[in-house]
């Protein structure tokens, strides 16, 4: 009876995810930004697998990028959220323009964690949309059904 309430236990946890606060840019001065500008939301899920070591990799990947974003011109804020026990994750990154979001993307940062975290990436989306500055942070239920409806396949 007790591996039956354990395992039923564990199996509704590994739906759960933990998500940081939506943080701002200290860099930003929200009142040179007015509510109705329209700014870039960059979406992304990412499906990990692959050993302790490959995991453990892909996410100090993971914090040395999101340590980095301050360091991106155009970059307003940003959150990521996690599942508990299961191997999904998403991020949401906010940028002035199309233009900042692609210098992020090539950046050194970046593009070092993409080529040393994919051995533990099983499959990712992505998807990105304009939306007016009092919008977001969105909602992570709005965040999965973008993604899951629009997002792209890389």
């Amino acid at each position: 009876m007790k591996i039956v309430i354990l395992t039923t236990f564990f199996s509704t946890l590994a739906g759960c995810a933990l998500a940081s606060p939506f943080k701002k840019s200290s860099k930003l001065d929200s009142s040179l930004i007015h509510p109705d500008t329209i700014v870039v939301v960059a979406l992304t899920e990412v499906h990990t697998k692959g050993s302790i070591f490959e995991q453990i990799t892909f996410w100090n990947r993971v914090s040395s990028v999101r340590k980095s974003l301050e360091d991106n011109q155009g970059f307003l804020g940003g959150c990521i959220r996690r599942q508990i026990f299961g191997n999904r994750a998403w991020t949401m990154t906010v940028w002035e323009n199309e233009d900042s979001l692609e210098d992020f993307i090539y950046s050194r940062e970046h593009e070092r964690a993409m080529k040393d975290g994919a051995p533990a990436v099983e499959s990712n989306r992505f998807y990105r949309m304009n939306r007016p500055w009092k919008d977001v942070p969105l909602a992570w239920e709005e965040v999965e059904i973008l993604i899951k409806e629009k997002g792209r396949i890389d």
